[in-house]
């Protein structure tokens, strides 16, 4: 024990708390001992400056050991209460544990004294540190608790091991429709359209998230009322510490939007491409002036036809005479 220890001994008889405290010295710890007599002693040292375990005899002239058992349980039920006094009938021991102390030492065996308190002292310890910790893992729970249920993008809830709901937030309503009383103790299942039900997409959900820890997909849900809906989906396997299956967390994201801005997305990309092909094919009405012969373009601006064909299509232009023309020029050239 590296602290000091802070022991208050509630005892009447200035030889006994001598040998008490001549008793303890033999346990080679440092402590401090303040020994009170009466209840108003006893009250304040307990108030003012807290213990890490008390002593106290059975019989006082005023105020019997059950009284100040009483008083410590109210005062600070966290500290360890020992007995140390002359007669312990089968009774009164009985009685004693009963009423909340940790053990009791016979002033005639004053030797078990050490080690009850150093394994009292531990245990509190012990105790209070699992106190501490649950208050951590319980307050964790609680902000994580609140985070779920305020969450309304994601459908989040808890399923056991058979894959029933157990918990269910505010955004498994908003998203899957039901009220919390609709669905916990419903198989997830429900959650899925008959198709996948009957090709076992459920089950085999779990038995992957099982063997791999989670499982994920996107596909069809069904919302309350039948309508179907795309979602992200999953499932992640909860174990404790003893790596044994508690059930599952199952976290739901409505992506129709995503889905529907996909397709549409798509769908332009389709109507571009098949208007680019149009435009290199030249297919359509092509607007030609009568007499210059200059193409006009969806902006209503003119080009020279050999620039628009140039730019509009695949083709690569070549000047050459056709025939008639080749009979005009010829004679001209043979006057030159």
């Amino acid at each position: 024990m590296k602290k000091e220890l802070n022991i208050l001994n509630l005892e009447d008889d200035v030889d006994d708390a001598e040998l008490i405290e001549r008793e303890l010295r033999k346990g080679g710890f440092s402590f401090d001992l303040k020994r009170v007599v009466t209840q108003e002693e006893f009250l304040l040292s307990l108030q003012e400056d807290r213990p890490d375990v008390i002593l106290s005899d059975h019989g006082l002239p005023a105020f019997n050991g059950f009284e100040a058992l009483a008083v410590a349980r109210k005062e600070c039920p966290d500290v360890p209460f020992i007995f140390v006094t002359g007669l312990m009938g089968e009774e009164k021991a009985i009685e004693t544990f009963e009423r909340g102390a940790i053990d009791y030492v016979l002033k005639s065996r004053l030797s078990r004294l050490v080690p009850v308190v150093q394994r009292a002292v531990r245990e509190a310890r012990e105790r209070a540190e699992r106190l501490k910790q649950e208050q951590v893992l319980r307050e964790s729970e609680e902000r994580f608790r609140a985070l779920v249920e305020g969450v309304k993008d994601y459908a989040i809830c808890m399923l056991d091991r058979e894959g029933r709901v157990s918990s269910w937030n505010a955004g498994a309503e908003w998203i899957n429709g039901y009220q919390a009383s609709e669905i916990i103790g419903r198989h997830f299942s429900c959650f899925y359209p008959r198709q996948a039900i009957t090709t076992g997409l459920p089950e085999r959900a779990l038995a992957q998230a099982i063997i791999e820890g989670h499982f994920e997909e996107e596909g069809l849900l069904v919302r309350k009322g039948g309508l179907e809906f795309w979602a992200n989906v999953v499932i992640t396997a909860l174990r404790d510490q003893q790596g044994d299956l508690r059930g599952f967390a199952l976290v739901t994201r409505d992506i129709t939007a995503r889905k529907q801005a996909n397709a549409e997305r798509e769908r332009l990309i389709q109507e571009l491409h098949a208007a680019i092909s149009d435009v290199k094919s030249l297919s359509g009405l092509l607007p030609l002036c009568a007499s210059c012969k200059k193409v006009r373009d969806y902006q209503g601006r003119w080009h020279p036809l050999e620039v628009y064909l140039r730019e509009h299509s695949e083709a690569t232009l070549t000047h050459e005479f056709c025939h008639e023309c080749a009979q005009h020029i010829q004679p001209m050239n043979s006057r030159g």
